[in-house]
Protein backbone atom coordinates (compact mmCIF):
# COMPACT_ATOMS: atom_id res chain seq x y z
CA UNK A 1 0.00 0.00 0.00
CA UNK A 2 2.73 2.41 0.92
CA UNK A 3 4.52 1.76 -2.38
CA UNK A 4 1.35 2.34 -4.38
CA UNK A 5 0.60 5.55 -2.48
CA UNK A 6 4.16 6.81 -3.03
CA UNK A 7 3.99 6.06 -6.76
CA UNK A 8 0.67 7.89 -6.97
CA UNK A 9 2.14 10.96 -5.30
CA UNK A 10 5.22 10.89 -7.53
CA UNK A 11 3.05 10.75 -10.66
CA UNK A 12 1.13 13.79 -9.43
CA UNK A 13 4.29 15.86 -9.10
CA UNK A 14 5.67 17.73 -12.06
CA UNK A 15 9.08 19.36 -12.11
CA UNK A 16 10.05 22.14 -14.57
CA UNK A 17 12.02 21.04 -17.60
CA UNK A 18 15.81 21.21 -17.26
CA UNK A 19 17.33 24.48 -18.45
CA UNK A 20 18.97 24.76 -21.86
CA UNK A 21 22.25 25.52 -20.06
CA UNK A 22 22.05 22.22 -18.19
CA UNK A 23 21.18 20.47 -21.43
CA UNK A 24 24.23 21.83 -23.23
CA UNK A 25 26.48 20.81 -20.33
CA UNK A 26 25.11 17.28 -20.35
CA UNK A 27 25.43 16.99 -24.10
CA UNK A 28 29.10 17.98 -23.93
CA UNK A 29 29.55 15.35 -21.25
CA UNK A 30 28.28 12.44 -23.39
CA UNK A 31 31.35 10.35 -24.28
CA UNK A 32 32.16 9.99 -27.97
CA UNK A 33 31.86 6.20 -27.56
CA UNK A 34 28.08 6.59 -27.21
CA UNK A 35 27.79 8.18 -30.66
CA UNK A 36 27.33 5.99 -33.76
CA UNK A 37 30.34 5.91 -36.13
CA UNK A 38 29.34 7.29 -39.54
CA UNK A 39 31.22 4.52 -41.35
CA UNK A 40 28.65 1.83 -40.50
CA UNK A 41 25.97 3.36 -42.68
CA UNK A 42 23.30 2.13 -40.27
CA UNK A 43 20.68 4.55 -38.94
CA UNK A 44 21.53 5.90 -35.53
CA UNK A 45 19.11 7.41 -33.08
CA UNK A 46 20.77 10.55 -31.69
CA UNK A 47 19.53 11.38 -28.19
CA UNK A 48 20.01 15.14 -28.21
CA UNK A 49 19.52 17.14 -25.05
CA UNK A 50 16.10 18.52 -26.01
CA UNK A 51 14.90 14.90 -26.44
CA UNK A 52 16.45 13.82 -23.17
CA UNK A 53 14.92 16.83 -21.44
CA UNK A 54 11.47 15.98 -22.81
CA UNK A 55 11.72 12.42 -21.54
CA UNK A 56 13.13 13.50 -18.18
CA UNK A 57 10.49 16.14 -17.49
CA UNK A 58 7.78 13.55 -16.81
CA UNK A 59 7.96 12.70 -13.13
CA UNK A 60 9.98 13.46 -10.04
CA UNK A 61 11.50 10.01 -10.18
CA UNK A 62 12.99 10.52 -13.65
CA UNK A 63 14.12 14.00 -12.67
CA UNK A 64 16.02 12.52 -9.74
CA UNK A 65 17.57 9.97 -12.09
CA UNK A 66 18.65 12.73 -14.46
CA UNK A 67 20.16 14.64 -11.53
CA UNK A 68 22.15 11.58 -10.52
CA UNK A 69 23.44 11.13 -14.07
CA UNK A 70 24.28 14.85 -14.18
CA UNK A 71 26.14 14.48 -10.90
CA UNK A 72 28.20 11.66 -12.36
CA UNK A 73 29.08 13.52 -15.56
CA UNK A 74 29.75 16.95 -14.03
CA UNK A 75 31.38 15.80 -10.84
CA UNK A 76 28.88 17.37 -8.45
CA UNK A 77 29.87 15.02 -5.65
CA UNK A 78 32.68 17.26 -4.51
CA UNK A 79 36.39 17.25 -3.78
CA UNK A 80 37.15 13.53 -4.26
CA UNK A 81 36.02 13.94 -7.89
CA UNK A 82 38.01 17.18 -8.16
CA UNK A 83 41.11 15.44 -6.80
CA UNK A 84 40.75 12.58 -9.28
CA UNK A 85 40.08 14.81 -12.28
CA UNK A 86 43.07 17.04 -11.53
CA UNK A 87 45.46 14.24 -10.54
CA UNK A 88 47.17 14.09 -13.98
CA UNK A 89 47.38 17.90 -14.08
CA UNK A 90 48.97 17.94 -10.62
CA UNK A 91 51.53 15.31 -11.66
CA UNK A 92 52.44 17.21 -14.84
CA UNK A 93 52.75 20.64 -13.23
CA UNK A 94 54.79 19.23 -10.33
CA UNK A 95 57.49 18.29 -12.83
CA UNK A 96 57.88 21.86 -14.11
CA UNK A 97 61.14 23.63 -13.24
CA UNK A 98 60.28 27.25 -14.05
CA UNK A 99 57.43 29.40 -15.38
CA UNK A 100 56.75 32.85 -16.75
CA UNK A 101 53.11 33.92 -16.33
CA UNK A 102 51.19 37.05 -17.30
CA UNK A 103 47.80 37.78 -15.75
CA UNK A 104 45.20 40.53 -15.86
CA UNK A 105 44.04 41.23 -12.32
CA UNK A 106 41.47 43.57 -10.82
CA UNK A 107 43.92 44.78 -8.19
CA UNK A 108 44.80 48.33 -7.09
CA UNK A 109 47.91 50.43 -6.66
CA UNK A 110 49.07 50.53 -3.06
CA UNK A 111 47.56 47.15 -2.31
CA UNK A 112 48.85 43.60 -2.44
CA UNK A 113 48.18 41.23 -5.33
CA UNK A 114 45.11 39.60 -3.77
CA UNK A 115 43.23 42.88 -3.18
CA UNK A 116 40.02 43.04 -5.23
CA UNK A 117 39.44 46.48 -6.73
CA UNK A 118 35.79 46.22 -7.70
CA UNK A 119 35.61 49.76 -9.07
CA UNK A 120 38.83 49.66 -11.09
CA UNK A 121 40.26 48.38 -14.33
CA UNK A 122 42.29 45.16 -14.76
CA UNK A 123 46.02 45.57 -14.29
CA UNK A 124 48.85 43.58 -15.84
CA UNK A 125 50.75 41.36 -13.40
CA UNK A 126 53.82 39.40 -14.46
CA UNK A 127 55.79 36.73 -12.60
CA UNK A 128 58.86 34.57 -13.13
CA UNK A 129 59.42 31.62 -10.80
CA UNK A 130 62.10 28.96 -10.50
CA UNK A 131 61.01 26.23 -8.13
CA UNK A 132 63.62 24.73 -5.74
CA UNK A 133 65.25 21.84 -7.55
CA UNK A 134 66.63 19.97 -4.54
CA UNK A 135 66.87 19.85 -0.74
CA UNK A 136 68.20 23.07 0.69
CA UNK A 137 67.82 25.01 -2.56
CA UNK A 138 65.69 28.17 -2.22
CA UNK A 139 64.48 28.72 -5.77
CA UNK A 140 63.91 32.24 -7.15
CA UNK A 141 60.86 34.43 -7.80
CA UNK A 142 59.90 37.85 -9.10
CA UNK A 143 56.45 39.48 -9.38
CA UNK A 144 55.77 42.87 -11.01
CA UNK A 145 52.82 45.22 -11.17
CA UNK A 146 52.74 48.96 -11.83
CA UNK A 147 53.37 50.08 -8.25
CA UNK A 148 55.52 47.27 -6.81
CA UNK A 149 58.14 44.66 -7.54
CA UNK A 150 58.69 41.64 -5.29
CA UNK A 151 62.02 39.99 -5.97
CA UNK A 152 63.67 36.98 -4.34
CA UNK A 153 67.05 36.26 -5.94
CA UNK A 154 67.83 33.11 -3.99
CA UNK A 155 69.45 34.88 -1.06
CA UNK A 156 67.05 37.60 0.08
CA UNK A 157 63.83 39.44 -0.74
CA UNK A 158 63.40 43.05 -1.81
CA UNK A 159 59.98 44.73 -2.03
CA UNK A 160 60.36 47.84 -4.21
CA UNK A 161 57.70 50.52 -4.73
CA UNK A 162 58.88 52.63 -7.70
CA UNK A 163 56.22 55.36 -7.48
CA UNK A 164 57.13 56.00 -3.82
CA UNK A 165 60.81 55.23 -4.45
CA UNK A 166 61.01 53.16 -1.29
CA UNK A 167 62.11 49.60 -0.71
CA UNK A 168 61.91 46.99 2.02
CA UNK A 169 64.42 44.25 2.74
CA UNK A 170 62.99 40.83 3.54
CA UNK A 171 64.58 38.09 5.58
CA UNK A 172 64.82 34.79 3.71
CA UNK A 173 62.23 33.93 1.07
CA UNK A 174 59.59 36.54 1.83
CA UNK A 175 57.48 36.00 -1.29
CA UNK A 176 54.51 33.66 -1.30
CA UNK A 177 55.21 32.53 -4.87
CA UNK A 178 52.47 29.91 -4.57
CA UNK A 179 50.20 32.73 -5.75
CA UNK A 180 51.75 32.42 -9.21
CA UNK A 181 52.88 28.78 -9.34
CA UNK A 182 50.62 26.50 -11.46
CA UNK A 183 51.30 23.38 -9.36
CA UNK A 184 50.22 25.32 -6.26
CA UNK A 185 46.97 26.36 -7.95
CA UNK A 186 46.16 22.75 -8.75
CA UNK A 187 47.17 21.49 -5.29
CA UNK A 188 44.93 24.09 -3.67
CA UNK A 189 41.90 23.08 -5.74
CA UNK A 190 42.47 19.39 -4.94
CA UNK A 191 42.76 20.10 -1.21
CA UNK A 192 39.53 22.07 -0.65
CA UNK A 193 37.59 20.22 2.09
CA UNK A 194 34.35 18.40 1.35
CA UNK A 195 31.37 20.71 1.67
CA UNK A 196 33.34 23.85 0.81
CA UNK A 197 33.28 23.54 -2.97
CA UNK A 198 30.69 22.96 -5.68
CA UNK A 199 31.64 21.67 -9.12
CA UNK A 200 29.76 23.78 -11.66
CA UNK A 201 31.14 22.24 -14.84
CA UNK A 202 33.64 19.64 -16.02
CA UNK A 203 34.43 18.46 -19.52
CA UNK A 204 37.34 17.00 -21.47
CA UNK A 205 37.01 17.15 -25.23
CA UNK A 206 39.11 17.96 -28.28
CA UNK A 207 42.40 18.02 -26.42
CA UNK A 208 41.14 20.46 -23.79
CA UNK A 209 39.96 19.93 -20.21
CA UNK A 210 38.06 22.41 -18.08
CA UNK A 211 36.81 22.46 -14.50
CA UNK A 212 34.72 25.23 -12.93
CA UNK A 213 34.40 25.33 -9.14
CA UNK A 214 32.39 27.56 -6.80
CA UNK A 215 33.60 28.34 -3.29
CA UNK A 216 32.33 30.33 -0.31
CA UNK A 217 34.30 33.29 1.02
CA UNK A 218 35.59 33.67 4.58
CA UNK A 219 33.31 35.52 7.06
CA UNK A 220 34.24 39.23 7.20
CA UNK A 221 32.14 40.14 10.26
CA UNK A 222 30.34 43.16 8.85
CA UNK A 223 33.28 44.49 6.81
CA UNK A 224 33.07 44.91 3.08
CA UNK A 225 35.06 42.06 1.47
CA UNK A 226 38.43 43.35 0.26
CA UNK A 227 40.71 40.43 -0.57
CA UNK A 228 40.09 37.43 -2.81
CA UNK A 229 39.49 35.00 0.05
CA UNK A 230 36.75 37.23 1.50
CA UNK A 231 34.43 36.78 -1.49
CA UNK A 232 32.23 33.98 -2.68
CA UNK A 233 34.06 33.08 -5.87
CA UNK A 234 34.24 30.89 -8.91
CA UNK A 235 37.42 29.37 -10.36
CA UNK A 236 37.93 27.95 -13.84
CA UNK A 237 41.04 25.93 -14.61
CA UNK A 238 41.90 24.64 -18.08
CA UNK A 239 44.51 22.12 -19.24
CA UNK A 240 45.80 20.26 -22.26
CA UNK A 241 44.53 16.68 -22.11
CA UNK A 242 47.58 15.37 -24.00
CA UNK A 243 50.34 16.97 -21.91
CA UNK A 244 48.11 17.55 -18.83
CA UNK A 245 49.78 20.96 -18.39
CA UNK A 246 47.67 23.82 -17.12
CA UNK A 247 46.82 26.33 -19.86
CA UNK A 248 44.25 28.68 -18.33
CA UNK A 249 42.97 30.07 -15.05
CA UNK A 250 40.18 32.53 -14.32
CA UNK A 251 38.78 33.73 -11.01
CA UNK A 252 35.47 35.53 -10.51
CA UNK A 253 34.11 37.07 -7.33
CA UNK A 254 30.45 37.55 -6.41
CA UNK A 255 29.47 40.88 -4.85
CA UNK A 256 25.96 42.24 -4.35
CA UNK A 257 24.54 39.87 -6.92
CA UNK A 258 27.19 40.64 -9.55
CA UNK A 259 29.74 38.19 -10.95
CA UNK A 260 33.00 40.07 -11.56
CA UNK A 261 36.13 38.72 -13.28
CA UNK A 262 39.01 39.25 -10.82
CA UNK A 263 41.91 37.62 -12.67
CA UNK A 264 42.64 35.86 -15.94
CA UNK A 265 45.76 34.08 -17.09
CA UNK A 266 46.88 35.73 -20.35
CA UNK A 267 49.89 33.55 -21.03
CA UNK A 268 52.02 30.87 -19.44
CA UNK A 269 55.45 29.67 -20.56
CA UNK A 270 56.99 26.53 -19.10
CA UNK A 271 60.77 26.95 -18.91
CA UNK A 272 63.84 25.00 -17.89
CA UNK A 273 65.27 28.06 -16.11
CA UNK A 274 64.94 31.85 -15.88
CA UNK A 275 67.67 34.23 -17.02
CA UNK A 276 69.72 35.60 -14.10
CA UNK A 277 69.08 39.16 -15.30
CA UNK A 278 65.40 38.86 -14.37
CA UNK A 279 66.32 38.57 -10.68
CA UNK A 280 68.93 41.35 -10.75
CA UNK A 281 67.10 44.37 -9.30
CA UNK A 282 68.91 47.68 -9.82
CA UNK A 283 67.50 50.29 -7.41
CA UNK A 284 67.96 54.07 -7.72
CA UNK A 285 70.75 55.57 -5.64
CA UNK A 286 68.28 57.76 -3.74
CA UNK A 287 65.86 54.94 -2.83
CA UNK A 288 64.53 55.16 0.73
CA UNK A 289 64.62 51.98 2.79
CA UNK A 290 61.71 51.24 5.08
CA UNK A 291 60.79 48.43 7.42
CA UNK A 292 59.95 47.65 11.03
CA UNK A 293 62.55 49.14 13.34
CA UNK A 294 63.71 47.58 16.60
CA UNK A 295 61.66 49.05 19.44
CA UNK A 296 62.30 49.31 23.20
CA UNK A 297 61.14 46.35 25.24
CA UNK A 298 58.17 48.24 26.72
CA UNK A 299 56.75 48.69 23.21
CA UNK A 300 56.82 44.94 22.49
CA UNK A 301 54.09 44.25 25.05
CA UNK A 302 51.60 46.79 23.67
CA UNK A 303 48.34 45.45 22.28
CA UNK A 304 46.74 46.67 19.03
CA UNK A 305 44.54 49.25 20.73
CA UNK A 306 47.45 50.81 22.63
CA UNK A 307 49.54 50.88 19.44
CA UNK A 308 46.72 52.67 17.59
CA UNK A 309 46.56 55.34 20.29
CA UNK A 310 50.33 55.95 20.21
CA UNK A 311 50.30 55.95 16.40
CA UNK A 312 47.75 58.79 16.26
CA UNK A 313 49.33 60.70 19.14
CA UNK A 314 52.74 60.68 17.42
CA UNK A 315 51.21 61.87 14.14
CA UNK A 316 49.22 64.61 15.91
CA UNK A 317 52.30 65.96 17.75
CA UNK A 318 54.58 65.66 14.73
CA UNK A 319 56.87 63.19 16.49
CA UNK A 320 58.54 61.50 13.49
CA UNK A 321 60.84 59.28 15.57
CA UNK A 322 57.95 57.72 17.51
CA UNK A 323 55.73 57.50 14.43
CA UNK A 324 58.45 55.55 12.60
CA UNK A 325 58.34 52.93 15.37
CA UNK A 326 54.74 52.12 14.43
CA UNK A 327 54.84 52.75 10.67
CA UNK A 328 57.53 51.23 8.47
CA UNK A 329 56.72 53.21 5.32
CA UNK A 330 58.72 56.48 4.95
CA UNK A 331 56.22 57.90 2.46
CA UNK A 332 53.28 57.18 4.79
CA UNK A 333 55.08 58.91 7.66
CA UNK A 334 55.66 61.94 5.39
CA UNK A 335 51.98 61.99 4.43
CA UNK A 336 50.72 61.81 8.03
CA UNK A 337 53.01 64.67 9.08
CA UNK A 338 51.84 67.01 6.33
CA UNK A 339 49.58 69.72 7.71
CA UNK A 340 46.71 68.83 5.38
CA UNK A 341 46.69 65.16 6.47
CA UNK A 342 47.82 65.33 10.08
CA UNK A 343 45.35 63.94 12.65
CA UNK A 344 44.13 66.62 15.07
CA UNK A 345 41.77 64.58 17.26
CA UNK A 346 41.03 60.91 17.90
CA UNK A 347 37.25 60.94 18.39
CA UNK A 348 36.64 57.21 18.83
CA UNK A 349 38.65 54.02 19.11
CA UNK A 350 36.90 50.65 19.17
CA UNK A 351 37.97 47.14 20.11
CA UNK A 352 40.28 45.23 17.77
CA UNK A 353 38.70 42.47 15.71
CA UNK A 354 39.69 39.99 13.02
CA UNK A 355 37.98 39.59 9.67
CA UNK A 356 38.28 37.54 6.50
CA UNK A 357 41.69 36.11 5.70
CA UNK A 358 43.66 39.14 6.87
CA UNK A 359 46.55 37.95 9.10
CA UNK A 360 46.35 40.93 11.44
CA UNK A 361 43.58 42.83 13.21
CA UNK A 362 41.39 45.85 12.52
CA UNK A 363 40.86 48.68 15.03
CA UNK A 364 37.77 50.83 14.35
CA UNK A 365 38.46 54.55 14.73
CA UNK A 366 37.01 57.97 13.96
CA UNK A 367 39.57 60.72 13.39
CA UNK A 368 39.54 64.45 12.72
CA UNK A 369 42.14 65.54 10.15
CA UNK A 370 43.78 68.77 8.95
CA UNK A 371 42.86 72.43 9.33
CA UNK A 372 39.46 71.87 7.76
CA UNK A 373 38.61 69.44 10.55
CA UNK A 374 37.20 66.78 8.25
CA UNK A 375 36.15 63.62 10.09
CA UNK A 376 36.74 60.15 8.68
CA UNK A 377 36.08 56.64 9.94
CA UNK A 378 38.59 53.86 9.39
CA UNK A 379 39.37 50.31 10.26
CA UNK A 380 43.05 50.71 11.07
CA UNK A 381 44.92 47.56 9.94
CA UNK A 382 47.69 46.34 12.25
CA UNK A 383 49.79 43.18 12.00
CA UNK A 384 52.53 41.59 14.10
CA UNK A 385 54.18 39.08 11.75
CA UNK A 386 57.52 40.91 11.88
CA UNK A 387 60.86 39.99 13.47
CA UNK A 388 59.86 41.56 16.82
CA UNK A 389 56.33 40.11 16.79
CA UNK A 390 54.91 43.52 17.68
CA UNK A 391 51.94 45.42 16.27
CA UNK A 392 52.63 47.96 13.51
CA UNK A 393 50.59 49.93 10.99
CA UNK A 394 49.72 48.06 7.78
CA UNK A 395 47.01 50.17 6.14
CA UNK A 396 43.46 51.37 6.43
CA UNK A 397 43.94 55.13 6.12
Amino acid sequence: MRDKELKKRLRALREPAPSTELGSRLERGIPDTLRQPESTGRPWRVWTMPKLAAVAAGTLATTITLWLVTGFILGLFGPPVVANVLAPVAAATDRIQAVHVVLRMLTREGEDFSYVNLGGEPERVEAWIEWPQGPGEPGRARMDKTDRIYNFDGTGTVFYHPKRNEAFQGRGRGIDHDLFWPAAWVRYLRSIPTGEVEVVEHYENGGKGSLVLRQKGAPVDGLDPSFLGDFDREIEVEWNTDTHLLTGLRRWVYHKGQRVLFSELESIDYLESVDDEIFRLDLPGDVRWGGVKDAPIEVLALGPREVAIRFFEAAKSGDRETLELYCGSPSMVDWLLEEAHRPTELLFLGEPFRGGNYPGVYVPCRVRFGKEGRVKEYNLALRNDNHQRRWVYDGGI
